[in-house]
């Protein structure tokens, strides 16, 4: 058994403000132990049903040197390293491939725009105001487990905010979800204990790796289209090769699968910013 958790962190426990998302932040040295703590459960809870699996943690948020590798459970290995393309074309997903069985996403919150989502964003909150696949607006983990599909590895488990709940069970309804809070606002929460949520993540993981039907969300031939704020975002975007202005504000990228697609418009977003941001550094 061997599985791809991709992680990110306002979903994870106890987080509910910026101020615990980067490394300036008062409460982030904090933060960092939590997600650590959620991915060691989801970990924990697979290897009491398969004590000799192995794991790939892909480090999704920010600057994406958050998780404490040194806490990190020995069954694991860590992807490290900022999201630029020239080191993570698949961002959140690097390393993934077709000898992965299942993917966990850990640490996620709901898609742009969501009404009182917490910490809602689609991958870049400066750029993105709204995120479509086939048409259709997506958060981060629906598009994630396309590019998942790509390889053949359905997603079997999502931890996360709760508002992120009815997103994914939409378009998954398989899908085991554990909520490591209430969301009540953008920046407010009900949250669970420690303790708590390390019991349900574990209980879920050992769950979700006996799951005898899993679907891959596959979408064969895609498109992505990216609304961004401003139409200069657009504009610095569209310089990408491949990358279709189909808007004033709005880039598209079309490719025979998923993972293609968003490896180009991963890059084509990146090129949008102003200058390139300490998280991306």
């Amino acid at each position: 058994m061997k599985i791809f958790i991709a992680a990110d962190m306002e979903g994870a426990t106890g987080v509910v403000h910026h101020d615990q998302l980067m490394p300036d932040g008062r409460g982030y040295a904090a933060a960092q132990r939590l997600l650590t703590a959620d991915i060691n459960a989801a970990i924990e809870g697979v290897l009491r049903v398969h004590p000799g699996a192995t794991f790939v943690v892909g480090d999704g948020h920010g600057m994406m040197r958050n998780i404490l590798l040194e806490e990190l459970n020995p069954a694991a290995e860590l992807v490290i390293g900022s999201g630029k393309p020239a080191n993570k074309p698949l961002c959140q997903l690097e390393g993934i491939d077709t000898s992965f069985d299942m993917a966990f996403m850990i640490g996620y919150h709901s898609m742009s725009g969501t009404p009182l989502g917490l910490l809602a964003h689609t991958y870049i909150g400066s750029l993105v105001r709204e995120w479509r696949l086939q048409g259709l607006a997506v958060g981060e983990v629906q598009m994630n487990a396309a590019v998942a599909g790509t390889y053949g590895i359905p997603v079997t488990l999502v931890v996360g905010n709760s508002d992120l709940e009815q997103e994914v069970t939409k378009w998954n309804p398989q899908v085991r979800f554990v909520s490591t809070k209430k969301s009540i606002g953008p920046t407010a929460a009900i949250c669970l204990t420690p303790s708590r949520t390390k019991q349900l993540i574990a209980e879920a993981a050992s769950e979700a790796v006996g799951t005898a039907n899993c679907n891959v969300y596959e979408v064969g031939n895609t498109q992505i289209d990216v609304d961004t704020y401003r139409r200069e975002q657009a504009d610095r975007a569209a310089t990408e090769t491949g990358i279709i202005r189909t808007g004033e504000t709005t880039i598209t990228a079309e490719a025979e699968n998923a993972a293609d697609a968003f490896r180009l418009m991963w890059r084509a977003c990146t090129r949008a910013l102003d200058e390139t941001p300490a998280w991306l550094a």
